[in-house]
């Protein structure tokens, strides 16, 4: 499906902020930048994981949610297109970014993707406990645009969670405590 809005910036001369979408940003240590740009009623699960694993790093947390229960996909801006103005700056500032996205798919997985190579790699060995599935093209994060890939250092982390493990996720804390803890030891281990 084709994004109906090709930035942010076109999205809010046409959606409400506050009513159609908000921003929610809690800054903490600059260096690590957290993001779900397509959370709220849009890839749901998103924004849980996202602060989950902020809170634990003690990193800066960027959430792009969508209120609307109706059609919320027509908020969705690409990646390599969200030009939000707060959002890149904070991970311009940081040296490691990781965003978290919606993956549609009947199989319960996660796709890994993104520039960071070292990263990436410490969070495949570290979710080795979870369905790890082989990244389609289109969701290996890896177009020097995307915002994921835009900091310091010019390589991202982007981790694309079905609705199935998504679902099971947010069903059952233990899994969902042990999901993140993951993603932080990896974070941690390659800092």
């Amino acid at each position: 499906m084709r994004d109906v809005y090709q930035s942010f910036q076109e999205l809010s001369q046409c959606e409400r902020a506050g009513i159609d979408y908000e921003i929610e940003c809690v800054i903490r240590r600059r260096e690590i930048v957290v993001l779900a740009i397509h959370g709220g009623t849009m890839e749901i699960g998103t924004e849980e994981v996202a602060e989950k694993i902020a809170e634990k790093l003690n990193a800066t947390v960027y959430v792009f949610k969508t209120l609307k229960t109706e059609n919320p996909f027509e908020l969705h801006v690409t990646s390599a297109n969200y030009d939000e103005e707060m959002a890149r700056h904070l991970v311009k500032k940081s040296a490691v970014t990781i965003s978290l996205h919606g993956a549609y798919s009947d199989v319960c997985t996660t796709y890994i993707g993104g520039r960071d190579e070292k990263l990436e790699k410490a969070v495949r060995h570290a979710l080795s406990g979870f369905p790890i599935s082989e990244t389609p093209v289109h969701l290996k994060g890896v177009s020097p645009r995307n915002i994921a890939n835009d900091n310091q250092r010019h390589k991202g982390l982007q981790l694309e969670i079905t609705t199935p493990q998504y679902e099971q996720l947010l069903q059952n804390n233990e899994l969902f405590n042990e999901y993140v803890n993951a993603v932080v030891s990896a974070v941690n281990s390659v800092m």
